[in-house]
């Protein structure tokens, strides 16, 4: 007790010094803490908006050129139509939720004074199982909806929120709109009954650090969703992709197996996409992100370490004759160390609340807004930093205070400043 008194005694000595050495660990330690909140938050964000693409779905996918873009690979087998749907169901069994042909087109819709180049995408109600965002507003495509007899029928449609917005400030301002569009050169009136939410929000953050659309062309706009749903007609329409809904991830690889076999035994020419291979190697491609990120809050730290370590030196170099005189007296090194040790330890602890604080004020004031995702700080992970800030600072402070109190007591106390 009388130990911790004396720690006490040696901060309210010197108040200046205590209060540089607790500004000094609370700033390094709010550089950690946003530090490592941004790595951690946007790993996390980046992660979520891939899972929300649905890494348990294939995709068997027939050759089609979209303007300049080209999916699938000629082959020399024939492609999936819409008469095969039955045999894969027969031969993947109940291992597959939904099977839902999609037949995609480029297009042009129009509204007031706006046009918009995108896909469209006819398909059955079965693919609202793939859209994990769900729906922002309204409904998807049911049983019911189909297309009018008449060409001057209205069309029931959802649109991808990232579409709406083209059009409008807020995608809900979409439902119940009508809008003029033409596919495949015939042109048609459709109805919004549905805005379905953005998938992947990762192209909000991207777009963050482009100063212009043009500029995020290339790199994010592939990652937008420009479609617009309609309904399938029987009977006329065919698949130029089937994408497949797996029960679980981990069944992905044997119905893959099953599904390679299928293709084989039908002479199928068609590319078979496993949306879980695609995300592990993007979620590669993020970890790699993350070890640099962890790199980096590991060299802060280190500088965080080397001031505190720098002020504890300064802090015995000022109570040296101090140090000396407790030794001529008689006091054992422990009883000199243990105070500083102290001492060092209390300040630590004091800045850790105010430091984290200012940690998370940083992150939502100027990483935030800037980057577009949320910090996350594991628990562990700020447990294990701030034991490791804590346990080193003491340290810090304990080694320049044990090489003072091993030295020779009379140089110190003649004034040798040199020793």
């Amino acid at each position: 007790m009388s130990l911790m008194k004396d720690g006490m005694i040696r901060i309210r000595r010197s108040p200046m010094r205590a209060i540089l050495v607790t500004l000094t660990f609370a700033l390094g330690f709010s550089a950690v803490v946003a530090i490592v909140g941004t790595i951690e938050g946007g790993r996390r964000a980046i992660g979520n908006d891939l899972e929300a693409l649905g890494s348990d779905l294939l995709a068997l996918v027939n050759p089609v050129e979209l303007g300049t873009v080209s999916l699938g690979r000629v082959t020399e087998g024939s492609p999936v139509t819409s008469q095969d749907i039955p045999s894969i169901k027969t031969a993947l069994g109940s291992e597959v939720e939904t099977i839902s042909p999609l037949l995609v087109n480029l297009g042009l819709t129009t509204y007031g004074e706006i046009s918009w180049r995108h896909t469209m995408v006819a398909t059955t109600p079965g693919f609202l199982s793939v859209l994990r965002s769900g729906m922002l507003k309204g409904r998807f495509l049911e049983e019911s909806d189909r297309w009018p007899d008449d060409r001057e029928g209205i069309v029931p449609v959802a649109i991808d929120e990232a579409l709406a917005l083209k059009f409008f400030t807020s995608a809900e301002y979409a439902m119940g709109r009508r809008f003029r569009s033409i596919r495949s050169g015939i042109p048609f009136t459709c109805e919004i009954i549905g805005v379905v939410g953005d998938p992947l929000l990762l192209r909000q953050h991207l777009s963050s650090f482009d100063a212009t659309s043009r500029a995020r062309s290339i790199p994010a706009r592939r990652l937008e969703f420009l479609n617009l749903y309609m309904p399938w007609r029987e009977g006329i329409d065919q698949p130029t992709v089937t994408i497949l809904d797996v029960d679980t991830v981990d069944k992905v690889d044997g119905v893959k197996s099953r599904l390679d076999q299928w293709v084989e035994d039908n002479d199928k020419g068609v590319y078979l996409h496993v949306q879980k291979q695609w995300t592990a190697i993007i979620l590669q491609m993020v970890d790699r992100f993350s070890g640099l990120g962890h790199f980096i809050w590991v060299l802060g730290l280190t500088i965080v370490l080397i001031l505190t370590a720098t002020m504890s030196l300064l802090a015995i170099d000022e109570s040296m004759e101090e140090v000396a005189l407790r030794r001529a007296e008689g006091a054992r090194v422990s009883q000199v160390i243990t105070p500083v040790f102290l001492e060092a330890g209390m300040l630590s602890l004091l800045a850790l609340f105010p430091g984290y604080w200012v940690g998370l004020s940083i992150i939502e004031w100027g990483v935030q807004p800037v980057l577009g995702w949320e910090a996350w700080l594991p628990l562990e992970m700020i447990l294990g930093v701030s034991s490791a800030l804590v346990v080193t600072a003491m340290l810090s402070a304990v080694l320049p205070a044990y090489r003072v109190a091993t030295l020779d007591p009379a140089p110190v106390l003649c004034g040798r400043r040199d020793i």
